[in-house]
């Protein structure tokens, strides 16, 4: 028993690694990457909290700037988890070890549903009048 655990725990982790190509640079990383990116994954969800909480404090102690400090908040949530769901897709889910292609066939819909929803927010809420 002690060795079939000696040999999983020793044994060749194939894609598990310290080091990772990124943007052309070899990074070393002790502890091994994914221990980098959830930590990572951490901090961006410990501000995404903390983003939430002072926003909806300032958006009720200042009405007048309510409008501009609710676009802000969605800015920063939105583009916060861009980043962390781009980290999950490129390292947990692998996808910078697959060919071109196949980061085309997810990043196209991701384009088209992007465009929509762009689409529907500059639709006033009255509607259109004719």
């Amino acid at each position: 028993m002690a060795e079939a655990t000696h040999e999983l725990a020793g044994g060749d982790h194939g894609h598990h690694s310290n080091t990772v190509s990124l943007l052309g640079r070899e990074i070393s990383v002790e502890g091994g990457i994914y221990t980098v990116v959830f930590g990572a994954l951490a901090i961006l969800t410990v501000i995404e909290v903390l983003i939430a909480e002072f926003l909806k404090g300032a958006i009720h102690d200042s009405p007048d700037a309510a409008v501009g400090l609710t676009a802000l908040k969605a800015i920063l949530l939105l583009g916060i988890a861009v980043i962390k769901s781009s980290l999950v897709i490129w390292f947990y889910m692998h996808l910078k070890d697959e060919k071109r292609v196949i980061a085309a066939v997810l990043l196209l819909p991701l384009l088209i549903a992007a465009l929509s929803v762009m689409f529907v927010l500059a639709i006033p809420p009255t509607g259109y009048s004719i």
